[in-house]
């Protein structure tokens, strides 16, 4: 039952979102006819004001050209902006902010002779109608925007009555889980480092004392050598058979010693490297663990972003 409630929940949140991005993107389509109409009529009229004033006579008056010409430029250099920003707030408290900015010609200076003051009029009225497009151009924008932000919000209010602040307080569960895990992980990994340099050290340990007893045997054999030269002399005395026996005596023992302290050693090496087995089969069981709790965050993280409730907020406490 609840793997069909949480299907069909699904299945209306894809539903809504689909519904949501076909209206948005009608919305914007109709914005963009409305836009080429009005950019398209605004260009005519420009066209056909500038074919009026073009028709000028063939003597003006002195220095009247090239007083137009020097203005037309200065006008260019010093074209005002108007900025219009808009603002909304949000039930839950957010606040979104849209700014845009609007290029304003300004209104051009004709001399005011007797051959150019019938353009001078038609001038006027031409950017009177420019004003006029850009001053309905700006509000249908913004009637457009407004709307599109009203739709979002809404869309947004709908998402979160829906899933509520229980998806919240689960994911952040999930999100301290996934922190614990990490901090499990950070401890396994120095666990195991420690256990390598304590197996370097015991190497080295061993390393030394097997080197030692070779040292030994080597002297070992030397006082047999010895010994068995003094046997074979007839000049040896008993006190030197004595001592020399007393000190072969002595060097078995020394040798025993050593080859307990080997043996020791070796027993102590394969109780850490069982124990570096073992961290390390836990290091990849907490890695397995890991890349698991990776892909069920990118499952929860879809939530935001598509609007569709992931599995993993159901099933997290199962898991657990």
């Amino acid at each position: 039952m609840e793997d069909e409630e949480r299907q069909k929940k699904l299945e209306a949140g894809k539903a809504k979102l689909a519904e949501y991005r076909q209206r948005k993107a009608h919305a914007d389509s109709q914005k963009k006819q409305k836009k080429k109409k009005k950019k398209k009529s605004v260009e005519d009229s420009e066209g056909d004001s500038q074919g009026r004033v073009e028709v000028e006579p063939d003597h003006p008056v002195g220095g009247g050209g090239e007083r137009r010409e020097g203005e037309g430029e200065r006008l260019d250099e010093e074209t005002p902006t108007t900025e219009f920003t808009f603002t909304k707030t949000l039930k839950s408290g957010e606040t979104v902010r849209h700014d845009q900015t609007y290029k304003i010609e300004p209104e051009s200076e004709v001399s005011t002779t007797a051959e150019d003051y019938s353009s001078e009029e038609e001038v006027e009225t031409l950017q009177q109608l420019t004003e006029g497009h850009n001053v309905q151009e700006m509000e249908d924008d913004l009637a457009a925007r407004t709307q599109a932000l009203e739709e979002q919000s809404q869309e947004l209010e709908e998402f979160r009555s829906a899933f509520g602040a229980e998806g919240v307080q689960q994911l952040q569960d999930f999100e301290a889980a996934l922190k614990q895990r990490d901090g499990i992980i950070t401890q396994l990994t120095s666990n195991l480092q420690q256990a390598r340099e304590e197996k370097d050290e015991i190497m080295k340990e061993f390393l030394a004392l097997t080197e030692q007893s070779q040292k030994l045997q080597i002297q070992f054999q030397q006082l047999q050598a010895g010994e068995t030269l003094r046997n074979t002399s007839h000049s040896s005395t008993a006190a030197d058979l004595l001592q020399a026996r007393q000190q072969l005596v002595q060097y078995q023992q020394q040798l025993e010693e050593m080859s307990t302290e080997v043996r020791e050693q070796q027993e102590r090496s394969s109780e850490q490297l069982q124990h570096i087995g073992h961290l390390q089969q836990k290091l990849g069981e907490a890695e397995m663990v890991s890349a698991a709790a990776l892909d069920r965050r990118k499952v929860c993280n879809s939530y935001f972003v598509c609007g569709s409730k992931p599995e993993c907020l159901f099933s997290q406490g199962e898991d657990r």
